[in-house]
């Protein structure tokens, strides 16, 4: 298991807003290397049964590991995150984030007599 504080992200946008979250990305991602965060995992949601997109899914899930349990309040905290807020504002319509702690599959796997 990895070290450090995981986050799971579920980004709703507003319509239209895919190009402009990789800008706001591409500008967000040397704050969080600065204070030790890296996105480990992009996903995007699969289509619906019958292929059209699910409309409750979000439309990006990321995965985020910080070194430190304070990375993430550093970031949120960094000059250079909070003028990035009005584009943020601009591109997500909503955005949960959780987070999570690994659990060793053996812990749900093994036999119980």
């Amino acid at each position: 298991m990895n070290a450090g504080s995981l986050y799971l992200a579920l980004i709703y946008l507003h319509p239209g807003q895919q190009e402009a979250l990789r800008r706001y990305e591409n500008l967000a991602l040397p704050v969080f290397r600065r204070h030790g965060g890296r996105f480990e995992r992009i996903l995007s949601p699969a289509p619906a049964p019958g292929g059209g997109p699910d409309p409750d899914a979000p439309d990006e899930i990321h995965l985020l590991r910080f070194e430190t349990p304070d990375g993430l309040d550093a970031v949120r905290r960094d000059p250079e995150m909070v003028a990035l807020v009005p584009l943020r504002e601009a591109v997500v319509r909503k955005a949960l984030l959780v987070r999570v702690d690994e659990v060793p599959l053996e812990r749900y796997f093994t036999a119980r007599g």
